[in-house]
């Protein structure tokens, strides 16, 4: 049973392999994949040439043969190691760099170093050394190269060396030619940044996120699957810095009871516990090679894994690390296109609900115009309603016939304004005449209230929207229903005038002052009708001169 899981696992691990080298191949996102295989094609030629054209056995040509043989070993040895782990091919790059460096050197000089057909390799060579070396010490490099080349145009005084033939160098020199040019394509082909951004684009259309309802959790693991291929994962985050930390895994596992931090604060990289090694990508996108980190070790021990790529993203108050159990090996930029694609995922979460947030706030706003277009217009149209018949069913002498004319009329206006509300239809850009529009509502809620209302217009303009003008409306109905019904008003005065770049409406009645209306700095404790106000950019205050309630609103043209 045991070997047949040992076989399974086996079969697994070779077709993740295999899939990820038929979707990645050599391209500037495996340069150092790149490098390998032309240290390979080169060695592999220069054997085969040495080989070819050896006719004169003399030492120089033997130890040509030899020295081309063993840079073929050391190219295949490299290959072969480096795909076995993405840590081992880190930790051996600098030695095989150096160990490919002084073998190409005897080979120069046994061949004539200064006339040797080898010679174009030392490209390749100074390539190789740079890529090694920091930047700092490229001078230093440069010096030692030039004092090697000098010392060994006197190699022919010291031993006299056969020619190499010309058929050789001619070779040679075209396979150079071959060879950069078809290395030359594959480096200088799309950019790093242009693959990573279509990796992640094809990975993201393939990956059919889940709705946009769904969990966040399983939403972030189904991301880290897409990002990196891998099916047993785990993640941990939170939308918010003030909110705990919330965890998911594809295995069912719990939230860890404890050692969170390390959890959290492990970065983007490959984890390796095997080899006691974790590489961490730089934001510059370059790889770095660390002992095993706390946060490598922590999550190989919560996944039960030997290799994890973890991948950490971290926008706003947004924070995530996710980690993926896979096989190795990986090339040096899995960890740059997994950090992207899941990038580009907790942005789209973070999307989805402001947009969730942005309909529930509509939501709640449309919810508020409802409450306050209804109570200005049905709710004060039925307290007037009851105001109207409130005589004729206290069995005062009055006329029937006139109340029920009041009453239609009242219903009438409703049933319009109640359409309205179900089905508002704004035009921003109508601009109406707000004396005419006001004349009309005054007029009839004097009739409505079986009081005395009048307005007066000061010269001047005083169009508006038609928006500004209904929102005025609804703001003069409930001024009024509150002065008759809590201040047994009887005459209601109305002053609209232009004021500046806005309009100022005026309204005074003789009711009983009641300085409960009063707020403090003489606002209007109203919250409809503030609100109302307040949403066209306008201003209400309330004051009690000379006996007589006074309301002041200020509201702009547009």
């Amino acid at each position: 049973m045991q070997e047949d899981d040992h076989a399974m696992h086996g079969r697994i691990e070779l077709a993740s392999r295999i899939g990820w080298r038929d979707a990645l191949p050599l391209s500037s996102l495996r340069p150092w994949q790149t490098l390998n295989f032309t240290r390979l094609l080169l060695a592999g030629l220069y054997c085969l040439i040495s080989f070819a054209f050896s006719n004169e056995r003399s030492w120089a040509e033997t130890a040509e043969n030899i020295i081309a043989l063993l840079m073929l070993l050391l190219a295949l040895g490299v290959v072969f190691l480096s795909s076995r782990s993405w840590v081992v091919d880190m930790r051996i790059r600098t030695p095989a760099v150096l160990l490919d460096t002084l073998l190409f050197l005897p080979l120069l000089v046994v061949t004539g170093a200064s006339d040797s057909p080898y010679f174009s390799g030392s490209f390749f060579i100074a390539i190789e050394v740079a890529l090694i070396v920091r930047r700092r010490f490229y001078m230093l490099i440069a010096l030692a190269i030039g004092a090697a080349a000098f010392g060994m145009t006197w190699i022919d005084e010291i031993a006299a060396l056969p020619p190499e033939p010309e058929l050789e160098r001619v070779v040679l020199r075209v396979c150079y030619l071959l060879v950069a040019i078809a290395i030359t394509a594959v480096l200088l082909g799309p950019r790093r940044e242009t693959l990573l951004e279509s990796e992640r684009s094809e990975r993201l259309l393939e990956g059919n996120p889940p709705p946009a309802k769904s969990d966040h959790g399983s939403f972030l693991l189904h991301a880290l699957k897409v990002a990196t291929g891998g099916e047993s994962c785990a993640v941990l985050f939170r939308t918010a810095s003030h909110e705990p930390l919330r965890f998911a895994s594809s295995m069912g596992q719990a939230m860890p009871s404890a050692g969170l931090g390390p959890l959290l604060a492990v970065t983007t990289g490959w984890h390796d516990a095997r080899r006691d090694a974790s590489i961490s990508l730089s934001e510059a996108g370059t790889s770095r090679l660390t002992p095993l980190s706390d946060g490598g070790h922590a999550w190989t021990s919560l996944l039960e894994a030997d290799t994890v790529l973890t991948v950490r993203v971290a926008t706003g108050t947004f924070e995530a690390v996710g980690a993926v159990r896979l096989f190795d090996p990986r090339h040096e930029d899995c960890a740059a296109i997994a950090q992207h694609v899941f990038e580009a995922a907790c942005e789209e979460l973070m999307v989805r609900n402001s947009l969730d947030l942005a309909h529930v706030i509509a939501g709640a706003r449309e919810r508020e115009r409802l409450q306050r277009e209804l109570h200005d217009s049905v709710l004060q149209a039925l307290a007037s309603i009851r105001f109207q018949v409130a005589p004729l069913l206290g069995g005062q002498a009055i006329a029937p016939h006139r109340v029920i004319e009041n009453v239609d009329r009242i219903a009438k206006d409703q049933i319009a304004t109640i359409r309205w509300i179900i089905n508002p239809e704004v035009d921003e850009e109508d601009f109406a005449y707000l004396p005419e529009t006001l004349a009309m509502v005054v007029r009839s809620l004097g009739e409505q209230w079986s009081i005395s209302c009048e307005l007066k217009v000061e010269d001047g303009n005083c169009a508006t929207s038609a928006m500004i003008g209904r929102e005025l409306s609804f703001a003069v109905r409930e001024i009024v229903a509150n002065a008759v019904r809590h201040a047994q008003a009887s005459a209601i005065e109305f002053a609209l005038e232009p004021d500046g770049n806005r309009i100022a409406l005026q309204v005074s009645d003789d009711g009983v002052p009641n300085m409960a209306r009063l707020g403090s700095s003489g606002a209007v404790p109203s919250r409809s009708l503030m609100r109302r106000i307040q949403a066209l950019g306008g201003e209400v205050f309330l004051r009690n001169i000379g006996g007589r309630t006074t309301i002041r609103i200020t509201i702009p043209r547009k």
